[in-house]
């Protein structure tokens, strides 16, 4: 007897999903199977939709990546009718994203890329990021959507307000914060990574 679609996809959607966070976390598979406690031959089989991953094996993925649950649901089979979109097309209440600390990040693209990261970043009141220093070829863009910013590049201090952009190498060291009490900043930004 055939399987149904969504017991056929959900394997599939889980490996797939799994590959994608790991290259672009530029992770391998053996860092992947040393976090997961496994054999790079079952991660393998987790990401060529061979394998499903136990709630233990997904908890544990949602740890290394400081991603939700919810990043490893199949979007499609909650919307059927958006099956040719699903490559090309995110809508607004269908974006995976991340929480971290005060910020919520939000993927805006179908797809995670190896190359290029294309987010929203929302900081709540007084946030402030962790020191980056993660010397990686390529450069990150942002674009101020709402509030303000203070970023610091290799200890230089830049104040930003709504409307504002920026570009900076990263090689460099980084960080920012929300200096409103109030306010939440909201941040466009893509990371290149060539």
């Amino acid at each position: 007897m055939p399987k149904s679609t969504s017991e056929a996809r959900t394997p599939d959607h889980v490996g797939k999903t799994l590959r994608e966070l790991r290259r672009s976390r530029r992770i391998t598979i053996q860092q992947l199977a040393d976090g997961l406690n496994r054999s790079t031959g079952y991660v393998s089989q987790l990401e060529r939709g061979l394998s499903q991953p136990t709630l233990k094996d997904l908890y544990a993925a949602c740890t290394i990546f400081g991603v939700p649950m919810s990043w490893f649901v199949d979007l499609e089979e909650k919307q059927p009718e958006a099956e040719r979109e699903k490559d090309i097309v995110v809508r607004a209440g269908q974006r995976r994203f991340m929480l971290h600390r005060g910020a919520r990040t939000e993927l805006l693209t179908p797809q995670l890329d190896s190359d290029v990261e294309f987010m929203m970043s929302t900081f709540e009141p007084g946030l402030e990021t962790e020191l980056k220093n993660v010397p990686t070829a390529g450069a990150e863009y942002g674009y101020i959507l709402k509030g303000r910013l203070e970023l610091w590049v290799d200890e230089e201090k830049f104040d930003l307000l709504e409307g504002d952009s920026y570009r900076f190498n990263r090689s460099s060291t980084y960080h920012s914060r929300n200096p409103s009490k109030t306010e939440p900043t909201i941040i466009i930004w893509v990371g290149v990574y060539k």
